[in-house]
Parts: C-alpha cells; structure tokens; sequence
C-alpha cells in the first residue's frame, strides 16, 4: 500500500534512506536531498577548508584548500565546495583582489561568505562563492569606517548582519553601525567615547554571539555584543598583548560570559579565559596548556633544520615565528613560515594542509551552514 500523500521522509527509515542516498546519480543530488532531511544536517556550520587570498600578488586572486580529513566534513559539502567559484570571477570587474580602482578589499569571512570592499568606488559586497552570487551594500552613513564584521546565524543560512565600526572626527567617539540582510539599511545602535583606533591588520574575531577588535597599543578589545546591540572596551591580559590569537567560542551556557582566548606560544597551545570583575576590568587565567609541538613541525617541514639551530643559536627568535590563523569546527589553524598548519584541539592530531606556499595571503577558515545559503535563494542575494 502506497504511504499517504504528504507522509514525511523520516517515515522511510534509516536503512531506506541511506539506500535512497546511495543510489542518487549526482553529488547535488545527495546535497539537495541531505538539506531536504532535518534529521541529516546538524545546526552548527561544516568546515570545508582554508581560504587563501594574495591581495598583493601579480594574480590577484583567491584559492581554496580543502580539508580531506575534517571531523566534520562530508562527501556532500565537499562537493559543494568544488562547484565554487573561489577566484570570485562572478564579482564586477572579475573579482580581482590587488591594488587598482576595480580591485576587492576582503574585510571577513564567515559561514560560507565574505564581505569585500571595493577599492575604487568603496562598494561593499557580501558574496557567496558556492552560490556564486553576491548582494550589494549601501555604503555606511557619514563617519570613517575603522573596522567591519560579518555576523551569520549558524542556524540559518539566510541571513547576515554586516558591522562597520566608524570613527566620528568630530567628537573622536567610535560608533557601531548594523546593516540586516532583509533590510539592507545601516542603523546606528551604539557609541564608545575617546578609544583609540582598531590595531592595524586586526581581523575581526567571533565568540559568544560578539565581535571582538584588538585596538592599537596591544591592550585594549573593542567588543560588539550583537544581542544587546552594546559596544565595551576589554582589559587585554599582559601575556596577551604581543601574541596572534582568536576568539573560542565554547558553545556551553556557562561559558557565555566568559571570553576564551586561543594563543600558541613556545610551539604550545594556550586558551586564556577572562572574565569581568568588580571594577568593571577583565581578570585572565590561563586554563589551558598543550604540550609542545616543535618537533613535529620541524619533522613536518625539515628534519634538518634542528641539528642547523643546534650549531646557530641565532635562529632561535625564527621558531617562535607562529602565527595563529583562527578556529573553526574543533581545528586550530596556523601558519609558520610559508607553511599551513592544523591541530585538532580534541585529539591534538597536527597536519600539514597541501598548499605549499601560503606567504603573503590572508587566511579564512572556510565554513557553509547547513544547508547551504545556495538552497534558499531569494532573489539575488546570498
């Protein structure tokens, strides 16, 4: 007897799916059909792989390396990702990412997509590689923007809210502007008084639904609390302060009001954990420590290289030359020299990803909410 009309897919059962799934003739297919399936897709994003983007070499372009053996990937977000458009040729004038009057600005990267800035007209852009389509932004209202953020709802792949910080000359304030997906209008929702600038080169950082910016001097954060609309200025620990690192977002309740940070320091991975205390300053506390990685990088890289250190102790201040990337999906990733490195924070597994030249690019950990934004198009937006 035929199941009623309307029945849902999960009446068919496990085993009946999977044999459904196997028998699907293309990789699309099983993507559509997966998105399709609730009980097939968990809310948090899927890590894909790395984003490279060489702004300030002769092609100009961006490259994608995948991550064969991620915890997370799967054959049907892998072959999302090779139907992408990682050189964002769909963008105006071919997406090219230089110096010159049609060249693009990355400014973040988050769940499958990047906002960029035009460099000749100042045109912003939140573009979507796998759906190769991109929506415009207006640009924000009067104020010299300082720093920009893309926040995206693990949950829903949809929508997006974009963040400009923007520095009012007149009063020396530094204000946050949103801008919402449905809405594409910039609204001014909250001011700091007489902070100094965002840190030159500071990437934004995301945890505990806020954005996060290092500010010039290495000891203040300019936070962005994306709930309550609020910005706040963060005590940086003094261990701090000269270190790369990125925001960890746990994902646990209680650890909503606690910032995490992610360091690697001595060839060791550090999480430093602060939390506000009576004054209204931050009180750190080291809670984590790895034990050291040096030899497995140098066997990774050169074998060679140590017994040179050995008879060269000038090379010392070069092996401490680590620079931590970001965290996605469980993966510390990070670069030393021209190298990629990541390191499963759970099982502290470390692998050497298969670009081999990585010097000068700018560095995403590249991930897609589940599903995809290109299975829920509208109009022609991301």
């Amino acid at each position: 007897m035929a199941p009623a009309a309307g029945a849902p897919i999960v009446a068919l059962g496990e085993d009946l799916l999977r044999e459904v799934f196997i028998h699907l003739p293309a990789s699309a297919d099983l993507l559509r059909a997966a998105a399709a399936c609730v009980g097939r897709h968990p809310s948090c994003p899927r890590l894909l792989g790395c984003l490279l983007l060489f702004p300030n070499r002769r092609i100009g372009k961006s490259h994608f390396v995948p991550i064969s053996a991620s915890p997370s990937s799967s054959s049907s977000s892998a072959a999302a990702a090779n139907g992408g458009d990682f050189a964002l040729s769909f963008l105006p004038g071919g997406g090219w990412l230089g110096q010159g009057a049609a060249a693009w600005k990355d400014l973040d990267c988050r769940n499958g997509r990047l906002l960029l800035e035009n460099l000749g007209s100042h045109e912003l852009a939140v573009a979507d590689p796998i759906s190769r389509r991109y929506v415009s932004l207006p640009a924000p209202p009067a104020g010299r923007a300082v720093g920009y953020g893309l926040f995206a709802d693990d949950g829903d792949s949809s929508e997006f809210r974009a963040v400009c910080i923007s520095r009012d000359a007149a009063s020396r304030e530094l204000r946050a502007l949103v801008l919402a997906s449905g809405e594409l209008s910039w609204a001014d929702v909250a001011g700091i008084a007489c902070q100094p600038n965002l840190a030159a080169g500071s990437r934004v950082m995301q945890a505990n639904r806020s954005l996060y910016w290092r500010l010039e001097g290495g000891e203040h954060m300019v936070a962005f609390r994306t709930a309550s609309m609020e910005l706040s200025v963060l005590d940086l620990s003094p261990a701090l302060r000269d270190l790369r690192f990125d925001a960890l977002d746990r994902g646990e309740e209680e650890d909503v009001n606690v910032l995490h940070l992610l360091t690697m320091t001595g060839y060791r991975i550090e999480v430093w954990a602060g939390t506000v205390d009576g004054d209204g300053g931050m009180a750190w506390r080291q809670v984590e420590k790895s034990f050291r990685f040096h030899k497995a990088l140098t066997e990774m890289i050169d074998p060679s290289l140590e017994s040179y250190r050995m008879i060269n102790p000038s090379l010392q201040s070069y092996r401490d030359d680590i620079h931590v990337i970001g965290v996605a999906a469980g993966l510390v990733f990070f670069r030393k020299w021209t190298h990629l490195f990541a390191i499963d924070l759970e099982t502290m597994n470390l692998k050497r990803l298969p670009k081999a030249d990585c010097l000068g690019a700018l560095i995403f950990p590249y991930t897609i909410a589940w599903p995809p934004s290109l299975l829920n198009p509208t109009g022609q937006g991301v």
